[in-house]
């Protein structure tokens, strides 16, 4: 599998990886440029088991809307599944946006990381865009950040959030891999960083992005209506599907406070994309039951 060298900002790449409790499994995907990235018959990604040098690649499909991410988590969703087949825990099924490999087979099971299983991003099937781990590489429980006191694994039973510094993805097979280096590590279990990612790729400063963070209540949306509040004046509210399509556009006119309807009060993924009166934007996702 080849490695060539990548522009800062110009590919898709891994921004959160979460390896939780029985099948709590997820990878999301970052797009870091200013125009939608489609996956289908381009992209695949999954896990190289135990160190034996060989990934296991399977297909993704959709499309990433521009400085925006897509969620693939594990597809158990069996509310009555038990042992191998516990379902996803009910936060991680509401965050993701699609679901990949429901079924077991030790020869072809991309999804099933668990800690010591380097995971790939890839591009027309020979072309590595991200990597999380080591090739080659059985570390045993996990990775470990070198130094750490506590010597905790940490692809194992954690969540790791991308830095914002990381313009790109790990494109050449680390001699050491450290993940302190590009991760932020949070508590087992964690999804609330799920479907939006902080990057200096973005034209919006992760600073002012912070600053123009919007609210939508309700989330999930039960009956096709919500209302976004922010302290920043708001022009206009973009309504997106999952694959990036854009639904409806509205001027609002300087205001911090809209009630929203959605034109089809149909279940599903979408993502609001609020214009401030000074041209700065921000991205939220939002579920529709």
């Amino acid at each position: 599998m080849g490695a060539n060298a990548q522009n800062n900002c110009s590919d898709i790449f891994i921004s959160e990886y979460v390896e939780g409790s029985q099948n709590n499994k997820a990878i999301e995907l970052y797009n870091p440029t200013s125009n939608p990235i489609v996956l289908d018959g381009v992209y695949t990604m999954g896990r190289e088991r135990n160190g034996n040098g060989v990934p296991m690649l399977m297909a993704i499909t959709g499309t990433i809307p521009p400085n925006g991410v897509r969620v693939f988590a594990l597809d158990k969703r069996d509310p009555n599944g038990t042992g191998t087949e516990i379902p996803l825990s009910d936060e991680l099924i509401a965050a993701s946006d699609d679901f990949l490999n429901p079924a077991y087979v030790e020869s072809n099971s991309p999804m099933y990381f668990n800690g010591d299983d380097a995971f790939f991003l890839v591009k027309d099937g020979n072309q590595i865009l991200d990597l999380i781990g080591k090739s080659g590489e059985d570390p045993g429980g996990g990775w470990w950040a070198l130094g750490d006191p506590n010597t905790r694994w940490w692809t194992e039973n954690n969540t790791l959030v991308r830095k914002p510094t990381v313009l790109r993805g790990v494109s050449v097979n680390p001699d050491v891999f450290d993940p302190s280096l590009e991760w932020d590590s949070l508590p087992s279990d964690t999804f609330t960083e799920l479907g939006e990612h902080l990057c200096n790729c973005s034209p919006v400063s992760v600073e002012e992005q912070v600053e123009n963070t919007f609210s939508i209540f309700p989330n999930p949306v039960l009956e096709g209506a919500f209302a976004v509040k922010s302290s920043s004046m708001m022009e206009s509210i973009s309504l997106y599907s999952a694959d990036g399509r854009l639904i409806e556009q509205q001027n609002i006119r300087s205001v911090t406070y809209s009630n929203i309807v959605l034109p089809k009060a149909e279940a599903g993924v979408y993502f609001i994309e609020v214009t401030y009166t000074d041209g700065r934007k921000a991205v939220q996702k939002i579920m529709a039951r």
